[in-house]
Order: structure tokens, then sequence, then C-alpha cells
């Protein structure tokens, strides 16, 4: 894989990961009556996410360390970068294995959106800092 086609398809997993989020925030409106479509997307944005990270944090940021050292860069605020990119992970399994459940869905309907609100943004926040950031700089060096 190229990596022109590297970040093309951890830009494509990026918008079937915003889509998956934003279809259970968009059904959290009717919980009562679409609690088990909720915990389908959910379930499928946890793959996707598993997916994504695997090919981010095994190849994507591997090879970018090891571009910026060749150029005799210092990787030390990258490294700072996928920390933090590895602590809003683990916020957002935090989120999914709360809400692993139609009953725990629909136990506190309104923490629950308020909850898949604040993980929507934080992902989005997530991804347009790859894209706008290590992505676009990667495919520079």
């Amino acid at each position: 894989m190229t990596n022109q086609e590297l970040i093309e398809t951890l830009t494509k997993q990026h918008r079937k990961l915003q889509k998956d989020l934003t279809s259970a925030l968009e059904k959290s409106n009717d919980i009562s009556n679409k609690k088990d479509e909720i915990l389908i997307e959910l379930t499928t944005f946890k793959t996707d996410l598993l997916e994504h990270l695997e090919l981010e944090n095994g190849t994507f940021y591997p090879a970018y360390l090891e571009k910026k050292k060749e150029l005799g860069e210092s990787i030390q605020s990258t490294e700072e970068f996928i920390n933090k990119m590895s602590e809003i992970g683990e916020k957002v399994f935090a989120f999914l294995n709360k809400y692993s459940t139609t009953e725990t869905i629909k136990e506190n309907p309104t923490n629950f959106t308020n909850e898949l609100s604040t993980i929507t943004a934080t992902l989005n926040t997530r991804v347009e800092t790859e894209e706008e950031g290590v992505y676009g700089v990667f495919l520079l060096l």
C-alpha cells in the first residue's frame, strides 16, 4: 500500500466511523423504540474502530515516526500526540463497554444521549486533528 493509499483508506474509515455514530445519535431521539438499532450501530462502530486503530497504530504511526527519525526530526511531540489519541480511544471504549446492552442504553436515555453526543464530538475532533495534521504532514515527508 502506498502512503497515499494508506491515507485514503484511513480517511474513508474516518467517514465510516462518523456515519456509525451519527446514525446512532439520530436514533437516540427515540431510544425506547430504537434501542436494538442503536446497539447494532454501536457494535458496528466498535468493529470499525478496532479495524481503523489496527491500521493506524500498526501501520500509519510507526511509518510516520520512522520517516521523522530518518529526517532527523524530533518525535517527542508526535509521541505525545499519539498518547493523547490513545487516551481518546480509551474514553470511547469505556463508553462502548458501558452501553453494551439494550438494557444499559434504555436505563437512562438522557445520560446515554448526552454521552453519545460527547463521544461523537470527541471523535470528530480527533478525525479533524489527524486529517488536518499528521496525515497531511506524512504525505509531505
